[in-house]
């Protein structure tokens, strides 16, 4: 009898440990779901902290860069009022005159609004001419393009394969048909 007084006892203390051992697993899984929700919520703050920094920052180089353009292009309106007022009477002084009253609130326009000012301005316009903001864009995009074509091909860094010259070429047919017979 006392055999099987111990195997209850042991089967009791055995059922208990189960069960003590299941339950401390539920905890662990229940920690380590908290503690990962934790981690991803931290994460989650930091990489949208991360992003607002990096916005940040991209603005106010922006800014930096407007405003030096603003300066630039206040200059280049300086002198052209300059040349508009050297210049005889007619439709060529008048379009100096334009041109320079342009680049003026342009200049303007960057001083005071930054680059977000620009950008509103430039997307008014694509919103109520996109025939017209669609082809100076694609011209805006060639004139660059011939650019930094133009900019790599004088720097001696060209693209363009150097050409074969034909005495090398026929020399080359002529071995390699002179070799088959």
């Amino acid at each position: 009898m006392t055999q099987s007084g111990d195997n209850s006892i042991q089967g009791t203390s055995v059922a208990d440990v189960k069960n003590q051992a299941v339950e401390q697993a539920h905890e662990l899984k229940d920690a380590s779901v908290e503690h990962v929700s934790a981690v991803a919520q931290e994460a989650r703050a930091k990489a949208i902290n991360v992003g607002h920094d990096v916005r940040r920052e991209l603005e106010n180089q922006g800014n930096t860069q407007a405003r030096r353009l603003a300066t630039t292009l206040r200059d280049t309106g300086r002198q052209l009022h300059d040349m508009a007022d050297g210049a005889e009477p007619g439709p060529l002084g008048q379009a100096t005159r334009q041109l320079a009253g342009g680049t003026d609130r342009l200049a303007g326009r960057l001083e005071d609004d930054g680059i977000h000012g620009v950008a509103d301005d430039l997307r008014a316009f694509a919103q109520r001419q996109p025939v017209v903001f669609l082809l100076a864009a694609s011209a805006a995009g060639f004139v660059v393009t011939r650019l930094l074509r133009n900019a790599g091909a004088s720097s001696g860094t060209s693209s363009v394969p150097a050409p074969v010259h034909p005495s090398l070429a026929e020399g080359n047919a002529l071995s390699q048909g002179s070799g088959a017979l």
